[in-house]
C-alpha cells in the first residue's frame, strides 16, 4: 500500500513537468520581419503579417481594422489583384505557420499578432488553395490547431503568401 502511495505521488509530481516539456515555444528567429511582411528563412516564403482586410500598424506593431471573411473564389481573386506574386497559400505552405503550443493560438503571435481577430465565433480559420475532395478545400484553424475542409462559398480568413 505504501509503495502505491509513493508511486502515485511521484507520478503526480512528474507528469506536470513532462506535459510542459511537450510544449513548443514560438521561434520567430526564423522570420525576417519588415513592416507588414514576414520572410520565413527556413521555407523561403514571404507572408503578409495581417489577415486580408486588416492593415499593419507600424507604430503599435500590430494589425488594425476588420478581417474580411471571403469565399475561396473571392480570396483567389483578391490575391491576384494584389500583384507582385501574392496568392492564397497551399495547405503545405500554411502548415509551416503552425506552432504547437500549450495554449492557443497555434501561430507565432509576434510575427502574426492579431490572428484572434479572425475568430468569427468558430475559430481563426484560414483558407488554403489545396483541394481536399472535388470542390472542397482545406482550411487551418489557428485557434485550436485543427485542419478541416469547406466548400468554396464558405467565408473564412486569408493570409497571403508569395
Amino acid at each position: 500500500m505504501q509503495s502505491r502511495v509513493i508511486l502515485i505521488a511521484f507520478l503526480a509530481f512528474i507528469v506536470p513537468f513532462y506535459a510542459h516539456g511537450a510544449c513548443v515555444e514560438a521561434n520567430n528567429s526564423r522570420f525576417l520581419l519588415h513592416d507588414d511582411e514576414a520572410t520565413d528563412l527556413k521555407h523561403g516564403l514571404t507572408w503578409k503579417r495581417c489577415a486580408v482586410g486588416m492593415r499593419w500598424n507600424a507604430e503599435k506593431q500590430n494589425c488594425s481594422g476588420e478581417v474580411l471573411g471571403l469565399g475561396l473564389n473571392e480570396a483567389l481573386e483578391y490575391a491576384k489583384k494584389q500583384g507582385n506574386g501574392w496568392r492564397v497559400p497551399t495547405g503545405e505552405e500554411l502548415s509551416t505557420l503552425f506552432v504547437e503550443k500549450c495554449e492557443g493560438p497555434w501561430i507565432d503571435t509576434t510575427v502574426f499578432p492579431d490572428v484572434a481577430a479572425s475568430d468569427f465565433g468558430e475559430g481563426a480559420a484560414f483558407w488554403t488553395s489545396t483541394e481536399a475532395i472535388p470542390d472542397t478545400f482545406y482550411f487551418f484553424d489557428f485557434t485550436n490547431g485543427y485542419v478541416d475542409m469547406h466548400s468554396r462559398g464558405f467565408h473564412l480568413s486569408v493570409f497571403l503568401v508569395r
